[in-house]
């Protein structure tokens, strides 16, 4: 499958699944339970051997939806960026402080 052009019924592409999975330190079991799937069928997405014809839209709507509620954004091929390709990004959570403003002032 190729990353850059998302069927309609995907909810992301496989190299954001495997990205988001990345940032969160989440293992392919731990996403699996998160969302309902199983550990081969995540496994065979990341890896883009899903077939066409056996895709299921609800099973990448709730890796989706798992990856949300941990305070992942994704972002489509050219939005918020300078033309790349899809992406995501952490969602910046109250009380958060960015790593150039932390002193220990600040330290809790």
């Amino acid at each position: 499958m190729d990353d850059t052009a998302l069927p309609a019924n995907l909810a992301l592409a496989p190299s954001q699944c495997r990205a988001a999975r990345a940032v969160l330190n989440w293992s392919l079991e731990d996403l699996a339970a998160r969302a309902h799937v199983t550990a081969d069928w995540l496994e065979a997405f990341e890896q883009g051997r899903e077939r066409a014809g056996d895709a299921d839209p609800g099973e990448a709507e709730r890796l989706r939806r798992a990856f949300e509620e941990a305070d992942i954004d994704f972002l489509e091929a050219g939005e918020a960026s300078s033309g790349g390709g899809p992406g995501l990004r952490m969602r910046q959570k109250a009380g958060y402080i960015p790593a150039e403003r932390l002193s220990s002032a600040n330290d809790v």
